[in-house]
């Protein structure tokens, strides 16, 4: 029974490691910003895109150099992670194009 529950150990702790290591795709969307709210290290966008409006959190922290401020009325393309909050995207950008 302890070689049978050893092996289920070492197959469960495999498939999360090989799980941990597979490349994830990073978030992107499209948007145009309709209202901006400032915070200690950085804002929070709210954008309308095509097929849904989102909130885009922007950090000095998590962007360091990529940092940069926006306006409203401007047309960007996000990437970065997401959140879900208040049946709401939430994109952790680190990358603005």
């Amino acid at each position: 029974m302890k070689s049978k529950n050893s092996f289920l150990t070492a197959a469960f702790l495999s498939m999360m490691i090989l799980e941990s290591c597979a490349p994830v795709k990073e978030f992107s969307a499209k948007g145009t910003i309709e209202k901006i709210e400032y915070g200690k290290d950085g804002y929070t966008a709210s954008l309308k895109g095509k097929n849904q409006n989102f909130d885009a959190l922007i950090s000095r922290v998590r962007m360091e150099k990529e940092y940069r401020v926006l306006k409203v009325g401007d047309k960007v393309e996000l990437f970065g992670d997401t959140i879900h909050l208040d049946n709401k995207v939430r994109v952790l950008v680190k990358k603005i194009k």
